[in-house]
């Protein structure tokens, strides 16, 4: 998931900056387009080696979950982040979005890292109406909603690592309850 946002924004920015920096001719335009297109060509790329991973037979929803949750990487250039990772997926494994919201959101707020009354908190606090259409919808919010109570409750230099783990975890259990019954 990461390298495929990596490279949208990449190719995003690339466009912007030649758009920018362009003379007018017709051959930066040329430019742009073609590498907007190898990029939209490695994005699709990944997408589809993610959701190739899916068990035959497949809904459309579940290749995307596939596909927009794959397993985490830890950064070799931040401490501590496989570490992180793995209590992530420890705290989600085997729960609910609302039961991770249900253990996590009380202790963010307590702690000051959620404002009870915030923008945050309030999407958070909705979280039920969002995993009754968990299984209709890619968008997974319900489980990225458990994980950002979870990643409240984290130091900030490693907050991004424990949600990576987390999301995923919940991520998981959702393709098991989707995966085809054989």
């Amino acid at each position: 998931m990461r390298a495929a946002l990596l490279a949208g924004a990449l190719t995003a920015a690339l466009a912007l900056t030649l758009a920018a920096c362009g003379s007018g001719s017709s051959s930066s335009s040329t430019s742009t387009e073609a590498a907007a297109s190898a990029a939209a060509k490695a994005d699709l790329a990944v997408r589809r080696a993610a959701e190739s991973r899916a068990p035959k037979g497949s809904s459309p929803t579940l290749r995307a979950i596939y596909a927009t949750f794959p397993p985490p990487k830890p950064n070799p250039e931040a401490k501590r982040s496989a570490a992180v990772i793995k209590a992530g997926e420890r705290a989600c494994t085997g729960k609910t979005p609302s039961e991770v919201k249900a253990t996590y959101y009380p202790i963010a707020v307590k702690k000051g890292k959620l404002e009870a009354k915030g923008e945050e908190a309030m999407m958070i606090a909705r979280i039920g109406s969002y995993e009754t259409s968990a299984t209709k919808s890619a968008s997974f919010t319900a489980g990225q909603l458990g994980a950002d109570a979870y990643q409240a409750t984290l130091p900030p230099a490693l907050a991004q690592y424990g949600y990576q783990g987390c999301v995923y975890a919940l991520a998981q259990r959702l393709e098991g309850e989707m995966a085809p019954k054989r």
